[in-house]
């Protein structure tokens, strides 16, 4: 008795391009298209006998659509384009400061030279401004190269001889290269799509669709269903139901998809599992015949458990199969995804050799759905984003996924893939569900979205704006957008006036969910203010197309970047390499961070503080804390054949004397819990004393002192847990013994996260 397992990736960007000047702004949609989007459908493609779906995000295609036929740019491609003995200073200090956006480990350590000028760019001890000076022309242009070609897949430099060659070559390269590395990357572009709908004529991959723009269909139909889950919510003012908005995105990603992929989809992730009662009865109008979502709405729906300790599967039957939701006068079949084996793809694999994940992940299957639980009607679903875990693993997950497909694809494993779409046309589900619990995947409630007060100003800029839009639809004699009660159309309002389309189209961009995403505590995107503006960009853009003044409110940023003005708090789970060095960009992208000039911290004899900056956060179950120390520069006249093209002050040097040779020891003190502390001693040795009234055994704190301070310390031994508040501050001592503290006053304070942590994590 085999069993079939249904493979959902789900592929997503948020919606990049403003509409007021055509051009995207940021590159994700390009990046991941010439890694993620084609790497991972030419995988499947290499192995005939696996069965997915993939699920395409209607914005993200319009998207790649914009690159292959419309030659849309952005700004790191433009930087990209011109030439490197061009590039003014703003330009050079913008390369710098982007084009190490990549995972350090993974994508540019494994090139020495690629390596080499991170390591020349010394991230964290010096502006781009400052690191200019070392950068030679010919740097410049390597870099311009190597953040591009870093981002290919790997089954590319299989298949392009231009990319193994630049690849071979390393270095010195020349403009030639970088048009023909531009040229490859247009036609990886180009075959995105087609490649999707071939695999489609093949029977090997069912595609689904999202609401167009990506907007939470449930708070878009009434915002009081976050309260379920949620009771206490507050709701932003002016919220109203936007039941036609919810159906016009249907509507629109329907009759898109079937534009570009020539038939209707049948499948549908809701944007972030997002469902309520509310929103079938606009599915089933507009031809979707089952949705997916995440095993805790199934668990709250009926009201039981389905885990029981440690995360044992208890009740595999209920799981493991497809339900019909019989609800709100809608029938819709509806899978659940098992958390766990999603999160181990997402979150746990990286780390594994492929091989051994690869049979990890089908011995689970096998133990967890044995004997087939439901019957002919047993389905594991397994469901998770198909583009940003990769670049965490080896290889971008080639070995895992290769293995994994063919393991599948043989059937000898007694566990065989198939299309959710081929499984409910042969097992109709006969089990009902009669409530359906409001919630997304993330902890079966819309915390992310509607649960912050940032998140609530944002929804309240979008209602008032939408109340401008409206009025001004009907001043102009046109019907606003009503929900379609008779036979189902496409939905998408038209207009006479060109403009009102425009600003209509804005405005259901704004309700995309990523902007909510990147708002409030919970997330950061390492370009937090640019999702701001563009967001705010997209309701100003509104009275643009409409020529009418934007309201002033639209330019008052919603996202808070610091807290009391010395301090941000931590956004999101931490991946930390101790090792005393910056290892990756997105190590501690989601920590917290102090800057002692934000309230003129306590100076030295030489005038500045030792301290530059400290990040602060938590791993699954530990404190981690990073010392930035300042670099101590004299500037030096160089020969002019040195300088700097693209730098007006190019005929000086750099001496570096950084501070942390100056520091001898560095002291953690807790404010919370009371009278523990950690004392590292520069050394060498570095050594590391636990002072104050540890519980036995429970001194487990770890250090790495070299170009920074990194330690970590587990919250169980300071006695914490979750929900707990951990209070610290720093204290730093230089040759000397002068010693400074910081934050000055006051400490910095987290506090100690759930243990389910990571499931929050979902990185754009």
């Amino acid at each position: 008795m085999s069993i079939p397992v249904a493979i959902v990736w789900h592929q997503h960007q948020p919606y990049y391009k403003n509409l007021a000047t055509g051009e995207l702004e940021m590159p994700w949609v390009r990046l991941h298209g010439i890694k993620d989007y084609y790497g991972m459908a030419r995988l499947v493609e290499r192995c005939p006998g696996m069965r997915c779906t993939i699920n395409m995000v209607p914005s993200l295609v319009a998207q790649l659509l914009d690159y292959v036929e419309h030659k849309a740019t952005d700004e790191f491609l433009k930087r990209t384009e011109i030439p490197a003995d061009g590039l003014s200073e703003p330009d050079a200090i913008f390369i710098l400061d982007h084009f190490f956006m990549a995972q350090w480990d993974r994508m540019i350590r494994i090139y020495p030279r690629f390596a080499e000028l991170l390591e020349l760019r010394r991230f964290g001890r010096r502006p781009a401004k400052r690191a200019l000076v070392d950068f030679s022309e010919q740097d410049l242009r390597d870099l311009q190269v190597w953040f591009n070609l870093a981002w290919f897949h790997p089954v590319s430099f299989d298949e392009s001889e231009v990319l193994r060659s630049l690849r071979e070559k390393g270095r010195g390269f020349n403009e030639d290269d970088k048009a023909a590395l531009l040229k490859v990357q247009d036609e990886v572009l180009a075959r995105i799509l087609p490649l999707h709908a071939e695999l489609v004529n093949r029977g090997q991959v069912e595609l689904t669709t999202t609401p167009f723009y990506h907007p939470i269909l449930p708070l878009l139909c009434d915002m009081k269903c976050a309260r379920e889950a949620m009771p206490k919510t507050p709701m932003p003012s002016g919220h109203s139901s936007l039941a036609e908005d919810a159906e016009a995105q249907i509507a629109k990603a329907v009759d898109f998809h079937q534009k570009v992929f020539g038939t209707r989809p049948v499948g549908m992730w809701p944007s972030e599992g997002s469902v309520s009662p509310d929103i079938l009865p606009l599915l089933e109008r507009h031809g979707i015949r089952w949705i997916a979502t995440d095993e805790q709405i199934l668990s709250a729906s009926l009201s039981t458990g389905l885990r029981g300790g440690f995360g044992k599967l208890e009740r595999p039957e209920l799981l493991y199969r497809p339900w019909r939701a019989q609800v709100n006068g809608a029938g819709i079949d509806m899978v659940f995804r098992d958390h766990e084996l999603s999160d181990l793809v997402g979150f746990q694999y990286q780390g594994w050799d492929g091989e051994a994940a690869a049979a990890d992940f089908v011995a689970r299957i096998q133990h967890g759905a044995k004997n087939k639980p439901a019957g002919a009607e047993t389905l594991v679903s397994v469901i998770l984003d198909g583009e940003n875990c990769w670049e965490h693993y080896p290889d971008q997950g080639v070995k895992f996924l290769s293995t994994l497909y063919r393991t599948l694809a043989a059937g000898q494993s007694g566990v065989h893939p198939t299309r959710v779409a081929d499984f409910l046309n042969g097992s109709r589900p006969t089990h009902r569900l009669e409530r359906l619990f409001s919630g997304s995947w993330i902890n079966h409630n819309f915390y992310i979205w509607v649960g912050h007060q940032e998140d609530r100003k944002a929804w309240e800029y979008v209602f008032r704006v939408r109340e401008d839009l409206v009025r001004e639809t009907q001043r102009r004699g046109e019907a606003v957008p009503a929900l379609q009660t008779g036979a189902p159309a496409d939905g998408w309002p038209r207009f006479k006036d060109p403009a009102l389309a425009h600003a209509w189209e804005e405005l259901y961009i704004a309700e995309g969910s990523d902007w909510y995403w990147w708002y409030g505590d919970d997330h950061t995107s390492g370009n937090d203010e640019a999702f701001d503006r563009l967001f705010r960009t997209h309701l100003k853009n509104i009275y643009t197309f409409l020529a009418l003044t934007p309201p002033l409110f639209l330019d008052d940023p919603i996202k808070v970047f610091a807290r009391e003005g010395t301090y941000t708090l931590p956004s999101q789970l931490l991946q930390i390499t101790l090792d005393g060095r910056a290892s990756t960009y997105f190590e501690w992208i989601g920590a917290g961070r102090y800057r002692p000039e934000k309230e003129g911290g306590v100076m030295t004899a030489a005038g500045a503080p030792l301290v530059h900056q400290i990040f602060f956060g938590y791993e699954k179950n530990r404190l981690c804390i990073r010392v930035d120390f300042h670099e101590l520069e004299q500037e030096i006249q160089a020969s002019p054949s040195e300088s700097h093209p693209a730098s007006q002050s190019a005929a000086q040097s750099t001496h570096i004397a950084p501070a942390i040779q100056a520091a001898t020891n560095l002291r953690v003190l807790f404010a919370e819990p009371k009278g523990l502390a950690l004392k590292v001693e520069a050394g060498p040795p570095v050594n590391i004393l636990h002072e104050g009234p540890w519980p036995d055994g429970q001194n487990g704190a770890r250090v790495a002192w070299d170009e920074i301070v990194e330690l970590y310390v587990p919250f169980q031994s300071l006695g914490l847990a979750p929900g707990q508040d951990v209070a610290f501050y720093i204290e730093v001592t230089a040759t000397g013994g002068n010693s400074e503290r910081f934050p000055r006053s006051g400490s910095l304070k987290i506090t100690v996260p759930p243990l389910n942590i990571e499931e929050h994590e979902w990185m754009v």
